[in-house]
């Protein structure tokens, strides 16, 4: 399907997404007011081994999106972006440091890299690139500004709750793009249309999509994905059974990563409790393991709401093949520190896991958010996946 007339998509970006811990009064207060307030650092899957035919340079940006920092280093470097490897993306308005690659023998340009907002403080050589994902997670260190005067002691509670059941694991907003445009986009794609479409979501905002762009067909596709998971997330805790194991859920062992079809509830309910395994949500494609029964017709229900079927996945093709992802994510290293109106909230996450999703279930429910529910530059976070330039120097 393509043409010139307005289609109609079905879904906007779920906001405000509910908080597990909304029985619990939050702290209140604003992210990203400076650009020091947000800090990320890598933890990479493995550490160089000090040999080989690539450099791995510990990188720090200063609001830099992830895809101008790529461009930046390969137009120092004299060579093509897709040699410049990266584990994954950092936020852009945020102090972040991860390893890149380049290949050794650009090593007597490395200094062409520095500038006022991106600095190389380490290098060292090893013997492969390093690829999409090969990282164990990311080390936070957040401040939270403007927090209501007993902040301590509500942030405290929220806290040692969170130590106990983890927090939803539900995709940040910026993975939707600006006013929902790369959500839209994903739904178009579903629905067999690949030009320039003109896309109404419910929110009567119309979008022109240029669905011929490699760039913006995969982040697409994720966005439908990630809404999707929201929402089946946001569907299970309406219903009180996000940490209830279904007859038929998917469920991933923490120790392994492997995942299986449960058969015995009360059996995996137990482990689900002690730790041992997860419930995860669908990423939906055609390689995805399928919930059963109960479970499978839960997932299935959320489609059925906005007019869609697994099918519909099949239209993205290798940017969609299907996974699952846990349903719940448990920090880890959690400090925190509040001094006077400011709170600072140090913890790790593992990969592909949203700090947003923590620090949105400590600011609120709050009076002292107003009129918005979670105080954060959209425009600054939307720039992670969309790669807005910034001049790095």
């Amino acid at each position: 399907m393509s043409g010139s007339q307005t289609h109609v998509c079905p879904l906007v970006p779920l906001q405000p997404l509910p908080r597990w811990t909304a029985d619990l009064p939050g702290c209140g207060g604003n992210i990203r007011v400076a650009v020091e307030d947000f800090e990320v650092e890598e933890i990479p899957l493995y550490l160089p081994a000090g040999a080989g035919d690539h450099l791995y340079l510990w990188i720090e940006k200063i609001d830099v999106a992830g895809e101008t920092l790529r461009r930046h280093v390969a137009r120092a470097l004299d060579m093509s972006g897709g040699d410049v490897g990266m584990a994954g993306l950092k936020d852009r308005r945020a102090v972040t440091r991860q390893w890149l690659s380049v290949p050794r023998d650009r090593e007597p340009r490395l200094g062409q890299i520095e500038s006022d907002r991106v600095h190389v403080l380490d290098v060292q050589a090893h013997r492969n690139k390093l690829r999409t994902g090969h990282l164990a997670g990311n080390r936070f260190r957040i401040r939270i500004r403007g927090v209501v005067e007993d902040a301590a002691a509500l942030l405290e509670a929220k806290l040692a709750r969170i130590a106990q059941t983890g927090v939803p694991n539900f995709y940040g907003s910026q993975r939707m793009g600006h006013g929902g445009s790369t959500l839209a986009a994903g739904w178009a794609l579903t629905q067999g249309m690949t030009r320039t479409v003109q896309v109404r979501t419910p929110d009567d905002v119309v979008h022109s999509l240029h669905l011929a762009d490699r760039p913006l067909r995969r982040l697409a596709a994720s966005a439908i994905q990630s809404e999707v998971f929201n929402r089946t997330l946001a569907r299970r805790m309406e219903l009180g059974i996000l940490r209830q194991v279904l007859d038929g859920d998917v469920c991933k062992k923490t120790d392994t990563g492997g995942v299986f079809v449960t058969e015995d509830v009360a059996r995996e309910q137990r482990r689900l409790e002690a730790g041992e395994i997860v419930v995860t949500g669908p990423m939906w494609g055609p390689k995805m393991t399928r919930a059963l029964r109960e479970a499978g017709e839960l997932e299935a229900e959320v489609l059925r709401i906005f007019g869609m079927q697994p099918a519909d996945f099949a239209a993205l093709g290798h940017l969609a093949e299907g996974t699952r992802r846990p349903a719940t994510v448990q920090p880890g290293e959690v400090g925190l520190e509040v001094d006077g109106d400011s709170a600072v909230v140090t913890f790790t996450l593992p990969a592909g896991s949203f700090a947003t999703g923590l620090i949105h279930e400590l600011v609120g429910p709050s009076a002292a958010l107003a009129q918005t529910d979670f105080a954060e530059d959209e425009d600054s976070a939307a720039g992670n996946l969309a790669g807005g330039e910034v001049p790095c120097a």
